[in-house]
């Protein structure tokens, strides 16, 4: 009886051993998964540059300033010194929309920009040969309409010249070294992805307004103001030049596509083993419990099962929502598992091995939700997993024994 039951023990240590075999070998179709999840990503990432190279990439303003032309005494060579505004203010409206191309949606806006400031009339405005007011914005591609260059009351038209706008102006009467001369000029720009300004003046105001409720906002300082709703947002900035960092300050906002599926599918797949291990825990406590053998071969079929639910997931989820995607793809894979588990087992104890699937992938859409708890939960779960292992391995030679000791006796 002793031998038979050491036998015993030792062959479902070797189950033990196999099925971890098995949860291992998985992982090589569910890095083909990833592989294909990347694959699809760039597909997008692709067309995304295709819009952007047609409608106009992320769009990048700067704050105008005047390039002044004056005789440098002694040589008589020509100079191009700089004079940066004084102040200026951005009022920023972004129409966002987006582009359908294949079975992909793409993010892109149209901008109008009012930019309204000050100079300063330095000595050398004043003693300069020539004049010049010059613009810098990132692709021209984008442009859509640009108005006349208000300045001091005068209006100039701006001319492409390399990758700069620019305007010859000229002062106006009676002006005097240290005097302020206004400026005014309207831009619309068509763009992708994000939005951003640059600018060294001694004071920026930049207001922004859209009806995108997804902004991200970025750069060396974050909005002093802030609202987003389900119609849009709203954010202002307000920049001195004692805060500029270095040369000029650079500040933004990208619009998030929160429809990404891509990175849920791949985030979803990380957790791939979590989920595999964890069903055949449960499958391995059934099978002991029960004494209802599942073999090496239906062990495989459930992993494969398992793996499958992504490739479902990443198909299904480029054409309708990441939630209702899931939840078709759990649907339909514990759904297999079930009659499967029922075909094996031949008793109530398939359904609860069912239910406990449904809480795996529960708990795995509930990590996907998460942001900052995601790895806190990931290991609390991984430490219960464990437990659970350690308790069915302890407690092997005595389940074993009392299953032998009950052959005898019959």
């Amino acid at each position: 009886m002793e031998k038979k039951k050491n036998k015993t023990v030792s062959q479902s240590a070797v189950k033990i051993v196999v099925v971890a075999v098995i949860s291992l070998l998985l992982l090589i179709p569910l890095v083909m998964i990833k592989a294909l999840i990347s694959d699809r990503q760039s597909s997008k990432s692709e067309v995304e540059r295709e819009i952007e190279h047609a409608y106009g990439t992320s769009q990048t303003i700067a704050s105008p300033y005047i390039s002044s032309t004056v005789i440098e005494e002694g040589t008589g060579s020509e100079l191009n010194n700089c004079t940066d505004c004084a102040n200026i203010s951005y009022e920023t409206k972004l129409d966002v929309k987006k582009l359908h191309r294949s079975i992909y949606d793409v993010i892109v806006y149209s901008s109008n920009t009012d930019m309204k400031g000050v100079f300063t009339i330095g000595k050398d405005v004043m003693n300069a040969k020539r004049n010049r007011v010059f613009l810098k914005i990132r692709d021209f591609k984008g442009l859509t309409n640009i108005s006349q260059l208000l300045f001091g009351g005068n209006t100039y038209k701006m001319i492409k010249e390399g990758e700069y706008l620019v305007a010859d102006v000229e002062l106006p009467q009676n002006i005097k070294e240290g005097d302020k001369i206004d400026f005014a000029l309207q831009v619309a720009l068509n763009g992708t992805e994000s939005i951003t300004f640059y600018t060294d003046a001694e004071e920026t105001l930049i207001n922004i307004s859209s009806n995108y409720e997804h902004p991200s906002f970025y750069g060396d300082f974050l909005p002093l103001e802030r609202s987003v709703t389900s119609d849009g947002f709203k954010a202002s900035w307000s920049i001195s030049e004692m805060n500029i960092p270095l040369y000029a300050a650079e500040v933004g906002v990208s619009l998030v596509d929160p429809a990404n599926s891509y990175q849920k599918t791949m985030r979803s797949a990380k957790y791939g083993i979590l989920i595999i291990l964890l069903v055949f825990v449960a499958s391995l406590f059934v099978e002991f419990l029960t004494r209802k053998e599942i073999n090496i071969v239906q062990y495989i079929v459930i992993g494969l099962s398992l793996v499958l639910f992504y490739s479902m997931l990443l198909a299904l989820s480029e054409f309708i929502s990441f939630g209702y995607a899931y939840l078709i793809s759990a649907i339909m894979t514990i759904g297999a598992l079930i009659f499967y588990f029922r075909e094996i087992l031949k008793n109530k104890s398939a359904y609860l091995l069912g239910l406990f699937v449904t809480l795996v992938y529960i708990m795995n859409y509930i990590l996907l939700s998460m942001e900052i708890f995601s790895l806190l939960t990931g290991s609390l779960v991984l430490f219960v997993l464990l437990c659970m292992v350690m308790y069915l391995t302890a407690n092997l030679n005595k389940s074993e024994g009392n299953k032998v000791e009950s052959e005898n006796k019959l």
